[in-house]
């Protein structure tokens, strides 16, 4: 697999809550935190389906990353530097969330152990991610990299238009189709 999940829930015992934070909504297809714009707060996903995306200056999409339930949504682009963010955070499905803001969550990472430790490993969970897409779009064909895929994340492809996972898998959707046909063809042919 190539990727570690961000399930971690935060610690409880210095100054927040998970359990007590206010639930928050977003109906499918609503932007979470924009393109351009600097996050302001970390999320924690209970219900739901949420994609990072970029966007060109033609409108087409790349598709970053994907965060389910249980999931931790931190940008630490935002975070660390202050910056806006060059991609935005999308539902794919109507979720249930809660959230601290980056200001208290720094707060605390200053003033907890705990939190700092918590903190350490999230980035460090978010390195050895993306190190480990990048591995898998350079030294994965695109037939592999959508058999791998498939493999992996049986219950997302499900969940996720076509279109999304052919961006996330560097493709057109064009060529994630022909090849899902051809590896259907394929299969059908070899169970005969």
């Amino acid at each position: 697999m190539f990727y570690d999940d961000l399930n971690l829930p935060p610690p409880e015992d210095s100054g927040f809550s998970l359990a007590t934070a206010p639930v928050a909504r977003l109906d499918a297809q609503q932007t979470l935190v924009r393109q351009g714009e600097v996050s302001h707060s970390i999320y924690w996903l209970d219900k739901g389906l949420i994609r990072a995306v970029f966007m060109d200056d033609n409108g087409k999409e790349f598709t970053k990353e994907f965060f389910w339930e249980g999931d931790i949504i931190l940008q630490p682009r935002s975070l660390l530097t202050g910056e806006p963010l060059p991609y935005s955070m999308i539902s794919l499905e109507a979720c249930q969330y809660r959230q601290i803001s980056t200001q208290r969550y720094s707060e605390l990472i200053r003033t907890s152990p705990e939190w700092l430790h918590y903190h350490q490993t999230l980035l460090a969970i978010h390195l050895i991610n993306k190190e480990k897409k990048e591995e898998f779009l350079l030294l994965n064909s695109p037939e592999q990299r959508v058999i791998r895929f498939g493999q992996s994340f049986p219950w997302l492809i499900r969940r996720v238009p076509d279109y999304v996972v052919a961006s996330y898998l560097g493709m057109t959707a064009i060529s994630y189709s022909r090849i899902k046909k051809r590896l259907l063809a394929e299969r059908n042919q070899n169970e005969s």
